[in-house]
């Protein structure tokens, strides 16, 4: 299923449930997008810490239909969070998961 997530330097956001997997890109149209757009991938079996933010991946804009960030799950218990990196930062991320 895909879904969009607004993203801000507020909180981690969820992107998956437990145990899902798939692929996430940054909106391509920029709809969404403030400050820095730098927007930051996690995955932990539960929310992370605000300190997490320096170990998360960061996802980029797609350049083409295969160029999207794969997430992976390691477990059943295992969930995709993002989160924007500083204040003021915005975007809109698009998450295909099954």
């Amino acid at each position: 299923m895909i879904t969009q997530y607004n993203i801000t330097a507020t909180a981690w956001t969820a992107i998956t449930s437990a145990g899902e997997s798939g692929s996430a890109w940054l909106d391509e149209e920029n709809d969404g997008a403030g400050g820095q757009v730098d927007v930051r991938i996690y995955h932990a079996s539960s929310l992370p810490v605000d300190t997490k933010i320096t170990e998360a991946k960061r996802i980029y804009k797609s350049s083409g239909n295969d160029d999207v960030m794969i997430l992976g799950s390691d477990n059943a218990l295992d969930i995709f969070y993002a989160r924007c990196v500083n204040v003021g930062d915005t975007a809109i991320i698009t998450v295909d998961v099954s």
